[in-house]
């Protein structure tokens, strides 16, 4: 199974999204991952399973500003 985390720039945007994702029918948890490529966040990550497109449009149009994205696998 693969998943999108969406970077955030804190661990309060992260909580407010995870919430509106699951409000909005989108399954999904936060965890802390470190990613030398993601500037200025924080190191939280929301990940999604499904709907990644979507996911993202709602994660933007509710104001949690996305860092950075990183398609995730079983195996990682």
């Amino acid at each position: 199974m693969s998943s999108l985390c969406f970077y955030v720039s804190s661990i309060t945007n992260a909580m407010r999204g995870k919430e509106i994702l699951e409000k909005n029918g989108i399954r999904a948890h936060i965890s802390r991952l470190a990613d030398e490529n993601i500037k200025n966040g924080c190191g939280y990550c929301v990940f999604v399973y499904s709907g990644f497109d979507e996911a993202e449009e709602i994660l933007r149009s509710s104001g949690i500003r996305i860092r950075g994205t990183k398609k995730m696998n079983d195996a990682e």
